[in-house]
């Protein structure tokens, strides 16, 4: 191998994860036709040296790293990665319903085309934060509450079909709960995923370690006005981008902040300076150094940056709790 890089990129799903690009050497050969050859074979190296999160998700194999005329890595043109470039097992097609509907939930969760039963859920790119997504849609699809510790056991497609499959002998599917809505009059639970956002907060003040930033470039003619007005229909909309944490006597509750609140956008004229990008980027990272109060809230915020009559960028930032 002569060169690589990874970057942390966004799939359809809208979830991260560290994708390599590599550059091999001649002698190295060919990678065409092998499937995920190389993808099992660098995810397996690093295995053995890397903890788990800090393994790639899939590998591209380039001729040449792209460069911009000054020489740096041109990330805008780092190719997506097709689906050879993730370690995936020799195809076997799902068979059965239970493994057919297993496989659709993966493809939907981890950006992946086609899934075998013989793909391994975490070598694909999986994580516990979409295990958990991944138990939810299950138990929606085949009516089987699946303990997350059976995924981390089994975590081959077919192995975990035939977990299911056992669970549905013993007991057939079962019946869920239905959701009801609660009283906005009583002091609302946390969530478990708030209690460890709460609780981390507290050991930590001003902590941006579970920021979640997102910069759109728009092109063209902006409608200040309506932008903001859909901003807010949305903000309006959703109790999870109005909800904060207090915490009167030391016991956090949460609290829904009024659906006419609006949500927050500062907003920066850049147009005539000649140091535009460059502004732009203290911008990001000032964004980026910026904590939440988890008491006030609210706890997702936005930045429009006007570059020019014709060209804006948004900066949105929340925490990870209001997904």
């Amino acid at each position: 191998m002569r060169e690589a890089v990874a970057v942390a990129r966004q799939n359809g799903a809208g979830d991260k994860h560290l994708i390599a690009y590599v550059v091999c050497a001649p002698e190295a050969g060919s990678d065409e036709g092998d499937g995920g050859g190389l993808a099992g074979a660098l995810r397996a190296h690093l295995s053995a040296r890397l903890p788990d999160y800090m393994v790639q998700s899939a590998f591209v194999r380039l001729a040449a790293l792209p460069l911009t005329v000054n020489g740096k890595l041109d990330r805008n043109a780092l190719p997506a990665p097709a689906d050879k470039a993730y370690a995936l097992a020799a195809y076997e097609s799902p068979q059965g319903a239970i493994e057919t509907a297993l496989a659709r939930i993966w493809a939907e969760l981890l950006g992946v085309e086609r899934i075998g039963r013989n793909d391994h859920f975490f070598e694909l790119g999986g994580h516990s934060l979409l295990a958990v997504q991944m138990s939810s849609r299950l138990s929606q699809a085949v009516g089987v509450e699946l303990p997350l510790s059976t995924l981390f056991a089994r975590p081959v497609l077919a192995d975990l079909a035939a977990s299911i499959v056992e669970v549905l002998s013993r007991s057939g599917p079962q019946d869920l709960p239905p959701i009801a809505a609660v009283s906005r009059h009583e002091p609302l639970v946390l969530s478990f995923a708030q209690q460890r956002l709460w609780f981390l907060a507290q050991l930590d003040e001003g902590s941006t370690h579970y920021h979640i930033p997102l910069a759109l470039r728009l092109r063209g003619v902006l409608d200040r006005s309506a932008w903001q007005r859909s901003l807010d229909r949305l903000f309006a909309r959703h109790e999870a981008l109005r909800s904060i944490f207090v915490a009167p006597e030391g016991k956090p509750r949460v609290e829904v902040l009024p659906p006419d609140a609006g949500l927050p956008v500062l907003e920066h004229d850049l147009r005539h300076r000649p140091d535009a990008e460059a502004a732009l980027l203290d911008l990001c990272h000032e964004e980026e150094r910026t904590p939440f109060d988890l008491a006030r809230g609210p706890l997702i915020r936005g930045r429009l940056v006007r570059m020019s009559d014709q060209e804006h960028v948004f900066l949105l930032t929340q925490l990870s709790v209001v997904r």
